[in-house]
């Protein structure tokens, strides 16, 4: 028979003393017991998946740059505000499809690898959403001097930030048959934290309109 197991009070890379089995030829005077380490946790995200994602916040400074030195003529500002409103309508509403699919697993009537193709499939629709909000935003002539100006293009970015980040996480997730609490959190916070920046970036947009 089995020895009973002593394991010490678990903690990260904590040693694990391995059982002694009926029979086996006892250890040497001395011998250090055998010791197993526990693996690392593998990151949410790696450093280089931050960096990608934080390289959006770049790429919004120059739409905000060229925004400042870009005059459009009426005409062109008009069609601005139309690809404007239509990339709203695509890249909410891809955003809207993705959760609403998050919402179905977490109450029971889908499953978890819904979710996961159905992020997979819209994450291109969605990055044509807010790569065409950033476009068209710049010949709109948006007012810098405004606090709701700056708000909106703070969720922008937010938005951009996370949209790389929660394809990090969706990868994981499909990579998993039974993902850990910890990555299920991050996936959800993301979803939170995209949803929250687009509907504020909305409103605000339909207030601020011109």
């Amino acid at each position: 028979m089995l020895s009973w197991l002593r394991r010490r009070p678990a903690s990260d890379g904590a040693a694990l003393t391995v059982p002694a089995v009926a029979g086996a030829v006892p250890a040497a005077t001395g011998a250090s017991p055998a010791v197993v380490t526990k693996p690392k946790r593998e990151p949410i995200v790696t450093r280089a998946e931050l960096a990608l994602a934080f390289s959006t916040l770049v790429v919004l400074a120059g739409v905000v740059l060229g925004s400042a030195l870009v005059q459009p003529p009426p005409v062109v500002h008009s069609v601005a505000q139309f690809v404007h409103l239509a990339c709203v309508v695509l890249g909410l509403g891809s955003v809207l499809a993705v959760d609403w699919f998050g919402l179905r697993w977490q109450l029971g009537h889908g499953t978890l690898r819904e979710v996961v193709s159905t992020a997979a499939a819209l994450a291109v629709p969605i990055w044509l959403g807010l790569g065409g909000l950033m476009l068209s935003g710049m010949l709109l002539s948006p007012d810098y001097g405004s606090t709701i100006t700056l708000v909106k293009v703070a969720m922008v970015g937010v938005a951009g930030v996370v949209g790389v980040l929660a394809l990090a996480v969706s990868r994981r997730l499909a990579a998993r048959t039974n993902p850990s609490r910890r990555l299920l959190r991050a996936g959800l916070l993301m979803a939170t934290a995209s949803q929250l920046a687009w509907w504020t970036a909305t409103v605000i947009g339909f207030l601020n309109r011109s």
